[in-house]
Parts: structure tokens; sequence; C-alpha cells
């Protein structure tokens, strides 16, 4: 069912993959994603699924024949709570970490420090995604 109480932002990041029944199943299996609703016709450039990554945060999955270059995006970065646990459900889902969780203190432009952990894996369909969590 098609819900959301966000209201303002970010409605959806769109990804496009030569395989969505395996993308989708990533995304919900291993990410924890929530199947929000599908479109389209099988094997046609019009089949999407948009599930939901947490508070309304859509991700829109395209299905296409058509091949892509790396780089579909650069990477989506996803906050978690406890990221070992999300690199371990990601990983039993197909992807493959890159690295090993890091603490990062980044110093912003206006004074603060910004603090957190990060590691990246990359999902079956070789999109790049980032484990954020808050420190």
């Amino acid at each position: 069912m098609y819900t959301t109480t966000k209201r303002i932002g970010i409605h959806h990041v769109c990804l496009k993959t030569v395989d969505l029944a395996r993308t989708v199943a990533f995304y919900i299996e291993g990410l924890g994603a929530r199947f929000v609703v599908e479109w389209g016709t099988d094997d046609n450039n019009d089949h999407a699924v948009l599930v939901d990554l947490g508070e309304g945060d859509f991700l829109e999955i395209f299905g296409s024949p058509d091949s892509f270059p790396e780089g579909i995006w650069q990477h989506v970065a996803i906050r978690t709570e406890d990221i070992e646990a999300s690199l371990g459900k990601a990983e039993a889902a197909g992807g493959t970490r890159r690295g090993q969780p890091s603490d990062a203190d980044i110093p912003a432009r206006s004074g603060e420090i910004v603090r957190m952990r990060f590691c990246f894996l990359e999902a079956p369909g070789g999109e790049m995604i980032e484990f954020i969590q808050d420190k």
C-alpha cells in the first residue's frame, strides 16, 4: 500500500537495474526496506518497484534490459543504529562489504565536528551503499 507520512524533502532516488527481482529482494531482505507499490509490465522499461528505506525515504527500482556502466550513482547512504548488524544482513542477502567500518570526525565549515561510523557495501547489482551510524 502506498503510504507515507513524510511531507517535504526527497521523495525517492531512482535506481535502474537489469535484474529487478534480485535487486528488490536485496533491498527488502538485506536492508530491511518495506515494499510500497509495484507498477508496469514484466520485462518492459516501465516495470518498477517502490520500497521504503525507512520513515518515507523511498527508493524506486526500475527494471531495464539495458546494461549500465559502473556508477549508476556514486553511492546512497543509509542510516543505521547498528552498522555491524546492517552489514551482516546485507551480506547475507548478496551484498559484498568493501572495507571495514571506520570512525570519522569530519570538521564542518561551521566549526562543529560531525562524528560518524561508516562502511561501504556493494549491492548485487553493482551499486554502492554506504551505511552511516551517527555517533
